[in-house]
Order: structure tokens, then sequence, then C-alpha cells
């Protein structure tokens, strides 16, 4: 039996946005580059191949991710599986917010005001992709 949900145009945009973000996230991240902040963390962590396992693994939970967002949009469907996906990548967000923006080092801003702004900036940003995970997480 689907579910029907009704959610408004902003949720709409929000998930489009999201599933759109994760796929060419995880895309760049199959590729090897290091656009996707939770790479940049992961290998912050580790290091050769653990980072590069760990790095193809993010980067599949991703694209899988970004892709039934995308699907949600067109059929209704109740699937553990993008709720289960939706959470590595919470969990896993909030650690490469933890690391990147407070624990790197030169992380936290030098005390002129335009690095305050930039970190400021980063700061916002990634909470933005968090709070929208958590709004379309189920």
């Amino acid at each position: 039996m689907a579910l029907q949900r009704e959610h408004s145009v902003g949720y709409l945009f929000l998930q489009v946005a999201l599933g759109l973000f994760f796929l060419v996230s995880g895309i760049w991240t199959l590729q090897g580059s290091s656009g996707n902040e939770i790479a940049v963390a992961i290998k912050s962590v580790l290091s050769g191949d653990s980072a590069q396992i760990s790095c193809i693994v993010f980067g599949i939970i991703e694209v899988l991710a970004g892709i039934f967002l995308l699907l949600r949009m067109f059929v209704t469907f109740s699937s553990p599986i993008d709720t289960i996906l939706m959470v590595i990548i919470m969990i896993a967000w909030i650690a490469s917010i933890i690391l990147i923006d407070f624990l790197e080092k030169g992380a936290l801003p030098a005390g002129n005001f335009a690095s305050i702004l930039r970190w400021l900036k980063a700061l916002a940003y990634h909470l933005l992709v968090l709070g929208a995970v958590i709004t379309v997480r189920n």
C-alpha cells in the first residue's frame, strides 16, 4: 500500500535540490574529486586504501540517496532503504561539520573580519544542507 504525502512547493524544491546535490556530490566522489565535504572529512581521518574505499562507499550511498529523493517526486513508495541512506548521510554530515568547521587545523577564523565571515558562510552552508537532510529524511 502506497503512502500518500502532500508537501508544500518549498518542500518539493528542497527535495529536488538535495537529490541533485547528493547525485552530483556522489558522482564527483566516485570520480576522485575532492568537491565533497564528507570525502574531505573522511580523508582527514583516514589515509591510503581505507580512505579510498570509504570515499567510494560513501559516494555510492550519496548517488543512491539522490536517486531515491528524485524518484520520490514521481513514485510513492515506502522503503526503509532511502530512510537508512538519509540517516547515514545525516550522521556523516554532522561528523564532517565537526571535523571541517571546528577541528581541522586552521578551521576556526583567525580573528580578522574577512576570515570570520568566510567561516560563518561555510558553516551556514553546511548547516543548510544538514537542515535539508533532516527535513526530507522522512
